[in-house]
């Protein structure tokens, strides 16, 4: 359901909401929040709540105080929390005091290009599949690299010990208004996935961020861990996102040649995508993986890095399994609709049926992605340079950490 301002208003006064979570992303994917109460929410509706940007990662680049403004639309019940006295959470928009969007703000970069895809007639629909480790916790609480199971893909309960757990994970999301299609065991041991529904953009980067936080607290609460590292343990299976990414025409078909474009867009800009798809230095484990994705290019095998279907019912679907799950949903979901909409305007086709992008084009680790990143003048043109700047400088930081 799509609250407006008074719904949201009303909705907390009739159901005891003792406190509001005003929830954004970083720059790098981390969720944030600060929590206010229930009564200071018609005020920070209409003038927002200033916050000191220049703590966060990635809006280090703003010289003063920006501000959080709650979106109705988003409005998610967190049932882990008290029942009475009830706490919910707003995504929000970040502005700066004299009223325009932040030029980091990563789901306002999310809306633009939903909105320049409608313009041309295209609609979006963005679904993810979605892999973690649980992993059981010390005598203290503190988390362990103990998986809760040695159990393998698809086996069942008993041996699949996480069963329950995302049973209970799936529970919590329908209550927050997020329905999963399917859940199981993968192939590592204590590690699971959760798949999800095709939805419009900035709602799936929505339930991807609440996803994230319902394993999290859920696997908390029954005395477990949740991790979502792209390697948790060495010499198992890496946990990875692969993200399903479908485009059609709102009325009368497209024509083949502009879903083809969309589709050969992404696979053009992939080297550029790779450093927000996989970022962090332990991600570039993944594409040494045999299962998913190979270092190439592929209409037909789904262990491809990028594997572009188009259909004949009027839509195209693309799949693109590189990604980690600690990646920011707003912002790779943006620059994946911008690289479909450079290769419309672009009229981008295929070179062949198998089209290489991989091994002498895709970086191998975390620095030469960066390099990339820095270099390329889609990024320039699609992203501010300020973004762009504080993300390869925060993860170039994150790389001297993982190296000491």
């Amino acid at each position: 359901m799509k609250y407006t301002a008074k719904e949201v208003l009303q909705y907390v006064d009739e159901n005891d909401v003792k406190f509001v979570k005003l929830t954004f992303c970083d720059l790098m994917g981390r969720q944030k929040n600060v929590s206010v109460v229930s009564q200071q929410l018609p005020s920070i509706l209409k003038n927002g709540y200033l916050f000191n940007s220049s703590a966060v990662t990635g809006f280090t680049n703003c010289a003063g105080d920006l501000l959080l403004f709650p979106d109705p639309k988003t409005l998610t019940v967190l049932p882990w929390r008290p029942q009475t006295g009830e706490v919910v959470s707003l995504l929000t928009n970040i502005k700066r005091p004299d009223g325009s969007f932040y030029e980091s703000d990563a789901l306002h970069l999310l809306e633009t290009a939903k909105s320049e895809l409608s313009k041309m007639g295209l609609a979006c629909e963005i679904a993810t599949e979605c892999e973690f480790y649980i992993f059981k916790l010390d005598s203290e609480g503190n988390p362990t690299s103990t998986p809760i199971d040695r159990a393998g893909y698809f086996d069942a309960a008993p041996d699949d010990e996480g069963e329950n757990i995302r049973r209970d994970i799936i529970l919590s999301l329908e209550d927050m208004g997020i329905v999963p299609t399917s859940s199981h065991h993968e192939n590592g041991p204590g590690q699971n996935e959760i798949d999800f529904m095709p939805t419009e953009p900035y709602k799936a980067a929505r339930n991807f961020l609440y996803f994230k936080s319902a394993v999290k607290n859920v696997c908390r609460l029954s005395g477990m861990h949740a991790s979502f590292e792209p390697t948790p343990l060495i010499g198992q299976t890496g946990s990875g996102l692969r993200i399903l990414v479908t485009l059609e025409s709102i009325g009368e078909k497209a024509s083949p040649a502009v879903l083809e474009a969309f589709a050969q867009g992404v696979v053009s800009k992939s080297a550029d995508l790779i450093p927000f798809l996989n970022s962090t230095p332990d991600s570039y484990k993944l594409l040494t993986e045999k299962r998913a994705p190979a270092r190439e290019y592929d209409n037909h095998d789904r262990c491809a890095l990028i594997r572009a279907l188009p259909r004949g019912d009027g839509k195209c679907r693309i799949e693109i399994n590189s990604a980690d799950c600690l990646s920011n949903p707003f912002l790779v979901f943006a620059l994946i609709l911008e690289a479909g909409l450079y290769g419309i305007k672009h009229k981008c086709k295929a070179k062949s049926e198998t089209y290489p992008v991989a091994g002498d084009v895709l970086p191998h680790d975390f620095g030469a992605a960066l390099d990339i990143a820095e270099k390329s003048e889609w990024l320039k043109s699609v992203l501010s340079d300020s973004i762009l700047d504080e993300y390869v400088k925060a993860k170039r930081v994150t790389i001297r950490k993982s190296k000491l």
